[in-house]
């Protein structure tokens, strides 16, 4: 083949198309998926995932971070260290709480020493997954769940995700737009829902609606089949996981 023939490459970092050869292409370690045949793109092309660009540097990284704001549970990426590289705003609230958790020299910090080591021996061996409860001082306030999941990148490892859940209670209404298009709920019945689902017992959530329990029991039962639920923690679950802008 002529090492002497060029090929378009897209630059991950904005910078257009530009024309490579082939020998250039191998030499600078241009990824195949970010090389593409004058001819069009190949079944192999579809497959691959495009070449991840420098962190923070880049469109496509901005937009990733930015879909990261709109998720309702706290989440952290850490480098290898264990150094906090970003965390949303969902996080940043919880740790500013400091229920158990908090942020100390750009590390998460714990208030058990269990919970401590623990996390610490999960940094040493990237190739594990880590679940923790994380409770707050004397038990005061529920448990966060903490999943810590390593990230990969081409067999190496590439730091680490931290995920934290936080109990219901503490949840931030769905707003009525997301509840209406998604489910077909209608203003009532997402004020009864969004009673329930911030920590409301169900006899409180229908007065805080201005309806009778009666009622309410009717309405959520409307609200089971639009949602495809049949208990009052599955429809708290299937908000807890959902989006939460539309």
């Amino acid at each position: 083949m002529d090492e002497g023939r060029s090929r378009k490459v897209v630059d991950p970092d904005g910078g257009g198309v530009r024309r490579v050869s082939r020998a250039t292409a191998r030499s600078n370690g241009t990824s195949s998926c970010a090389v593409r045949r004058l001819g069009g793109r190949s079944d192999r092309d579809d497959r691959e995932a495009p070449h991840p660009p420098q962190f923070g540097s880049s469109a496509l990284c901005e937009a990733a971070l930015a879909t990261l704001e709109k998720l309702n549970r706290g989440v952290l990426l850490l480098d290898a260290t264990g150094v906090v590289q970003f965390m949303n705003g969902a996080a940043r609230a919880m740790l500013n709480r400091g229920h158990g958790l908090s942020l100390r020299k750009q590390q998460l910090a714990f208030a058990n020493a269990e919970v401590t080591e623990a996390f610490d021996a999960c940094l040493k061996r990237p190739d594990r997954s880590l679940l923790l409860r994380v409770d707050g001082p004397n038990h005061a306030h529920r448990a966060y769940g903490v999943l810590v999941s390593p990230l990969e990148w081409q067999g190496a490892s590439a730091g680490f995700c931290v995920f934290i859940h936080e109990p219901l209670g503490k949840q931030r209404p769905v707003p009525t737009q997301v509840l209406r298009q998604l489910y077909g709920l209608t203003a009532a019945e997402a004020r009864l829902v969004n009673a329930l689902y911030v920590g409301q017992a169900f006899r409180s959530a229908a007065g805080t609606v201005g309806i009778s329990h009666n009622t309410a029991k009717s309405v959520l039962k409307r609200v089971f089949v639009k949602c495809e639920v049949g208990t009052q923690a599955e429809l708290l679950q299937l908000l807890s996981l959902g989006p939460r802008t539309a």
